[in-house]
């Protein structure tokens, strides 16, 4: 009877391995090789270096070295929407930028750029990891699939003229700006003169004068060596921008089910590990900055305030013509207040 039943037990189990492999089989099975060329702006080192490499190195474990994730960084694929408009087109199959960069095919994606919407990153990561950010990630423009949010940090204020302390710091400043309407208005706003400009083109403008600032999170600023032709840096943290990953649509629709699940998880797991490197950059990037000769202004938080109260009228009336288009952008203001009024 114990040999029956020993017999029995290597029968089943000898059944559910054969099943077991079979099926994983099947799965790989459906996964091809590929190789998809990742584009960013920033460099290698950077924050969104690190999770582009973070990605590739998950999607290669998961699809057993099937497909290849290689990064293209420093904008050698061009700016950011040039490699907006790449995507697509199936040229270049992904990128991760600020949502606000693509406000000019999806209207929506302005409530990102809103001065002061966030007041640090927990308030940030509970709305996009919710319903509000969800429904963000399925309004990107035609062309292209958003899978999740990385993080990009605060941005603050730079500039090769003078310390930023309190707003009237800011008068007549030529600062480079996003490529993006309610950032030129806000800033203008701020008392500032707005210079709408890729990326790409940024520190060659700071080096020769053409603007006198910008504003990028601290980690970039050290990364991109803007300390090199700037002096003067300080803590305005008045925009909060994720970084929202893309995946061409002319690759994920050629993706299998299989293949579609293990990117999609590629990028989740990624996220949770980007944002950690990403905060521990900008939180290093001070000091090293610091050893470079700038000079670093801590704005108060009332100072904060008062910038906020600046740029009121501006939000307001972005807010409400974006809502006349979508109700979604009153729906994320709802969702940071409802998570504010619980702590």
């Amino acid at each position: 009877m114990k040999l029956f039943n020993l017999k029995k037990s290597l029968a089943i189990a000898i059944s559910i391995s054969s099943l077991m492999m079979g099926q994983a089989f099947a799965q790989n099975a459906e996964i091809k090789e590929r190789t998809l060329k990742f584009a960013y702006v920033q460099p290698k080192g950077s924050h969104m270096g690190f999770g582009v490499e973070k990605f590739a190195e998950l999607v290669a474990k998961k699809s057993g070295n099937k497909i290849i994730v290689k990064g293209y960084p420093d904008g050698s694929l061009g700016g950011d929407l040039n490699v907006l408009t790449s995507l697509q087109g199936g040229t270049v199959d992904m990128t991760t930028m600020p949502p606000s960069l693509m406000v000019g095919q999806a209207k929506v994606y302005g409530a990102f750029s809103i001065h002061f919407l966030f007041n640090d990153f927990k308030e940030a990561d509970t709305v996009l990891d919710g319903p509000v950010g969800k429904k963000f990630l399925e309004k990107t423009p035609k062309g292209v699939v958003g899978l999740t949010y990385w993080d990009h940090g605060f941005r603050n204020i730079s500039n090769s003229k003078r310390s930023i302390a309190k707003v009237e710091d800011i008068q007549g400043l030529k600062l480079r700006v996003l490529q993006e309407p309610l950032f030129v208005d806000s800033f203008s706003a701020l008392g500032a003169n707005p210079v709408p400009l890729a990326f790409t083109e940024l520190y060659s403008a700071m080096e020769t004068k053409a603007v006198d600032g910008q504003d990028n999170p601290i980690a970039a600023f050290e990364a991109n060596k803007f300390y090199e032709v700037q002096k003067y840096l300080s803590s305005t943290r008045h925009v909060y921008q994720p970084l929202i990953v893309l995946i061409s649509s002319k690759a994920w629709d050629q993706f299998t089910p299989a293949e579609k699940k293990l990117i999609q998880e590629a990028a989740n797991e990624t996220t949770i590990e980007q944002r950690k490197v990403s905060r521990g950059m900008d939180a290093k990037a001070i000091d090293l900055v610091k050893k470079q000769g700038v000079i670093f202004t801590d704005v108060s938080p009332q100072e904060r305030s008062r910038m906020r109260d600046k740029v009121k009228p501006v939000t307001d009336k972005y807010l409400q013509d974006m809502n006349a288009v979508d109700p979604l952008p009153a729906e994320l203001v709802k969702a940071v207040e409802a998570q504010r009024s619980k702590k």
